[in-house]
């Protein structure tokens, strides 16, 4: 999987990364956004093919910033 694409998609949904963000406690909206993001990467799922741990977030935040 290309983390940079990852990260460009990640970045149309801030939500799944701001914790201020008053979407990011919606799990249904999370769930939909991480859809989106693996049909646009041709997978099935990406939360579960690139998991957000931290030092994932960790990576991400970096270039959202």
């Amino acid at each position: 999987m290309n983390e940079e694409e990852l990260i460009v998609h990640v970045q149309s949904y801030p939500f799944l990364y701001d914790l201020t963000d008053a979407r990011y406690s919606n799990t249904l909206i999370r769930e939909t956004a991480w859809e989106e993001i693996g049909h646009k990467m041709k997978h099935k799922v990406a939360q579960k093919t690139f998991p957000l741990t931290y030092e994932n977030i960790c990576k991400i935040s970096f270039y959202l910033v």
